[in-house]
């Protein structure tokens, strides 16, 4: 990243405009400065945040400091706003899209696609929906965590936010049960219900063991984010200023992680009812195609009676084939016994059956010859399997590689396994020739 001017007349990051009323949607402000920046080339997006769009690709971006800012830049654990800037001189022109709003110390720095000159006024607007997403799932997790600090061992120990319309977890010391999930859900509506104020404090003396390395706090700002008279935590995110404007918020499941840590998934707000209501339209469409009622009890059962009726087929069909295996080995002992190669190929056939074929004769193979063994079909994966005689296997797989292309493999003695990634077209017929040469 390169160095932006050494002095700049910006706000500082922690007294923007978007931090100082976050219902703001547009503002005027003017450019201080602009850079032009190279992004590094990324190897996709493996290394970018989940909660950003697309990667910028190979090219240009030019990195521009405004006075103010009514777009927050990602940080707290909330992903930056999206927004346009539009220069107030030329209204006509199409606005400038930004995606990507970062902090660097104590300054706001725009990603643009496009440049603008030192001086220029500039109307920014913001994505409130967006902005109004991530402040209900935020605020929403500042109530969650306050009202789980009550509890014994529940304090929180992280959180992320989803992108948009997934899921947000907040990381726990240990599991929490149903019944305490229930209570905390309840508590926590009931918050929302009372309409709680929701304030933002700078006391000059704030104190925040979680400010990041590069901040500097004694020429920037700590906000205390006050939620009525139950939380009171340092945040730099922009906050909802009732509860009631969470909505609601639901807690949906929770999975172990590092040991004894306890990841807990919930959501809020508008994206909470989304969610709910996705399930709901899911659970209905699941209910129909399995004949059922729509109520959860009983897509649930209707759905485990299918999950018991597929293990019951599966076992049938296992055994269908140890059956049909032993049919087939009695075939190969009779060619084997007259002196020639034997070939078996079952298109359905798994390793299961192969290996079951070869239990079957391997008495009847220390007498000497070999089989080939085959599955899979065309524009398809597929096994191979080869047991024999040591020096006939070994020969029979060199003279295999030629017309089987993609198959890869190997084993020791009598004993050769391979996996064609995909048979070609006539592969398998040349692979039966070739054993019955």
């Amino acid at each position: 990243m390169p160095l932006l001017p050494p002095k700049s007349r910006s706000r500082v990051v922690g007294d923007l405009a978007c931090q100082r009323d976050s219902y703001l949607r547009t503002l005027d402000s003017e450019v201080t400065s602009c850079i032009e920046w190279s992004p590094p080339k990324t190897n996709g997006s493996k290394n970018s945040s989940k909660n950003e769009g697309p990667a910028p690709g190979p090219g240009k971006l030019y990195l521009i400091e405004f006075t103010d800012s009514v777009l927050f830049p990602e940080g707290g654990g909330q992903p930056t706003d999206h927004g346009t800037i539009t220069p107030i001189s030329s209204p006509s022109v199409e606005p400038i899209a930004v995606n990507s709003i970062q902090r660097q110390g104590l300054r706001c720095v725009y990603h643009s696609p496009q440049p603008l000159d030192p001086g220029t006024r500039v109307r920014q607007e913001i994505d409130f929906r967006r902005r109004w997403d991530h402040m209900q799932q935020h605020t929403g997790q500042h109530l969650l965590s306050a009202i789980m600090d009550k509890y014994d061992n529940l304090e929180s120990v992280g959180w992320g936010m989803g992108a948009e319309g997934d899921i947000n977890y907040i990381d726990l010391p240990r599991k929490p049960t149903d019944e305490e999930m229930q209570t905390i859900q309840e508590k926590c509506n009931e918050a929302i219900r009372n309409n709680l104020s929701i304030t933002v404090e700078t006391p000059d003396d704030a104190k925040s063991d979680s400010l990041p390395e590069d901040y500097d706090k004694e020429k920037g700002v700590v906000r205390i984010i006050k939620i009525g008279d139950i939380d009171a935590n340092p945040c730099c995110g922009t906050h909802l200023q009732q509860t009631s404007h969470i909505g609601l918020i639901l807690l949906h499941h929770t999975q172990s992680i590092r040991g004894t840590n306890c990841r807990m998934y919930f959501s809020a707000g508008d994206r909470a009812i989304k969610l709910a209501s996705s399930s709901i339209r899911s659970l209905r469409s699941i209910g129909g195609t399995l004949s059922s009622g729509m109520g959860a009890e009983e897509v649930l059962g209707a759905v485990k009676k299918m999950s018991d009726n597929l293990t019951e087929s599966r076992r049938r069909e296992a055994k269908l084939l140890l059956e049909i295996a032993k049919y087939e080995a009695e075939r190969v002992k009779a060619d084997l016994k007259s002196g020639k190669k034997a070939w078996v190929y079952r298109s359905s056939g798994n390793l299961d059956y192969i290996n079951s074929v070869c239990f079957e004769v391997k008495d009847t193979l220390k007498e000497g010859g070999i089989i080939v063994l085959a599955s899979g079909e065309k524009k398809t994966s597929g096994q191979v399997v080869i047991v024999g005689e040591k020096k006939a296997v070994e020969e029979f797989v060199e003279k295999m590689k030629g017309v089987v292309s993609g198959i890869k493999g190997g084993g020791k003695g009598e004993r050769w396994q391979g996996k064609v990634i995909e048979w070609q077209k006539g592969e398998i017929e040349a692979l039966k020739n070739l054993v019955e040469s």
